[in-house]
């Protein structure tokens, strides 16, 4: 893990300075078939650009901390399955990475499908209810997966390559004597397939039972990467096996996207609000996010995209901070419902605070990331004139400001205060230091980030832009 983290922080370099690194498994890259016209190529490419570097670090990084971050609660939740759980989360990484970095749009499918195998396995790892989410969630992924595969198919026969960057050079041309219906199918489904994985507003059902569930270690590293992997496999089939002037063509679907995305940022905020376990409040919160970034992408402007691009990275930080924390809470109180929480700010005053920075950072609260990517989607929203994404966007800031009142409340007021004469000291008892450090590292970070914003905008993600949204 700790390899693939600087690894993936060197190509971040490599990428910013250099541009997109490109790699063809078994040299097959200058291989054609003699019996076509035109040059065909046959191998399977791997590619690190911009759009994607900064994915393949967070993913890389988040795993890395979680391996350190999970063991205690592994031995603690799956005393006797440890092997089990770490064979299905080095192949769960396995798939993430694969599907971050795979030039072919086939593989990209194979990718996502060996990360969804390990996922089901290690949210029916917990107890109960984890077995029925489980199987929720393999029925919504099988379903998105069938989906993703038939759009695969209908590009494939139209356009007679899988490779990604082959395809973004035929498609235009396929496109040139008017619209292809084979095209656009494919285009639809692969999207709506995307969709499914990413639990996007009305395929977001699986998602709270899942990872609130499964075991805590297993939603540490699924809550903050599975979906986002998902949405920039939509981004990279938008932007560039199609183009941003085929999105803003679709006049008939992208006021359904933007109204779905709205809808799932309202939903996701109103089911957080009624929750009592901490693990559903975040759940509903992943799925609001997926709302901001879907919405983003969909905008189809400069700073919409930019801040869909950014989201991505600082949602997955976001994220897994804040289910390292919950993480923490449930190793030293056994249970994440709020009413058990009366007196955690005393007990857990480290844990706490990275909770309080973390949940500062999804309200988007300066100079933490979530602050600069909403920014980016207000602007992009404003200037598409979509107001009803722009009193989303507020709302869940308000819902999440309300959330993290009510449990500010529960964990410091409903006690005797140990300054008032006479009443005892509230012993402390933080998680242990592996968990610990890992939750304060990841909250730090989000203001890290934050601070690098303008950086990681000027160098990575605005050459990742399309060339047509150039000023």
């Amino acid at each position: 893990m700790a390899v693939s983290f600087a690894a993936a922080l060197k190509l971040v370099f490599i990428v910013a300075d250099g541009g997109a690194q490109k790699y063809w498994l078994g040299g097959w890259g200058d291989k054609v078939i003699p019996s076509q016209k035109e040059p065909f190529v046959v191998g399977i490419q791997i590619t690190v650009d911009h759009l994607n570097t900064l994915l393949l670090a967070a993913v890389s990084g988040i795993a890395l901390l979680t391996a350190i971050y999970a063991k205690r609660l592994v031995d603690t939740e799956l005393a006797g399955r440890q092997r089990y759980f770490d064979a299905l989360f080095a192949l769960l990484v396995a798939g993430l990475l694969g599907i971050s970095i795979t030039g072919d749009i086939f593989n990209l499918y194979v990718f996502m499908e060996i990360a969804a195998l390990s996922s089901y396995a290690l949210i029916a790892y917990g107890k109960g209810r984890s077995y029925m989410a489980s199987f929720n969630y393999l029925i919504m992924g099988t379903m998105g997966a069938c989906l993703y595969l038939l759009g695969i198919g209908f590009i494939f026969i139209k356009g007679g390559t899988l490779n990604i960057d082959d395809l973004s050079r035929i498609i235009p041309t396929l496109q040139a004597n008017g619209p292809s219906q084979a095209l656009f199918v494919g285009f639809v489904l692969i999207i709506l397939g995307a969709w499914a994985k990413m639990a996007f507003f009305p395929f977001h059902g699986w998602l709270p039972n899942a990872y609130t569930y499964a075991p805590t270690a297993s939603a540490s590293v699924l809550a903050p990467l599975a979906t986002k992997v998902a949405v920039y496999a939509m981004l990279r089939i938008m932007l560039t096996v199609y183009s941003i002037d085929y999105i803003n063509g679709l006049t008939g679907i992208q006021p359904i996207a933007l109204y779905l995305s709205t809808a799932a940022i309202v939903m996701g905020s109103f089911f957080s609000l009624t929750q009592t376990n901490l693990k559903m409040i975040a759940c509903y919160f992943i799925i609001s996010e997926v709302g901001y970034m879907v919405g983003g992408a969909w905008l189809a402007n400069k700073p919409g995209l930019t801040g869909a691009m950014y989201h991505l990275v600082a949602d997955a930080a976001m994220t897994s901070a804040l289910f390292m924390a919950i993480g923490c809470i449930v190793y030293r109180l056994g249970q994440a419902q709020l009413d058990d929480l009366k007196g955690v700010f005393f007990k857990m005053p480290v844990t706490m605070a990275a909770f309080v920075v973390t949940m500062a950072a999804l309200i988007g609260v300066p100079p933490t990331c979530g602050f600069f990517s909403k920014w980016y989607l207000i602007q992009g929203a404003a200037q598409a004139g979509v107001w009803h994404f722009v009193a989303a966007l507020l709302l869940s800031s308000l819902v999440k400001a309300i959330i993290l009142f009510r449990i500010i409340e529960i964990g410091y007021n409903r006690v005797p205060h140990p300054a008032i004469e006479g009443n005892p000291a509230i012993p402390r008892n933080e998680a242990p230091l592996s968990m610990l450090i890992p939750t304060a590292a990841m909250a730090l970070g989000l203001v890290a980030l934050g601070l690098s914003t303008s950086t990681l905008v000027n160098t990575i993600i605005a050459k990742a832009l399309p060339a047509a949204l150039a000023p």
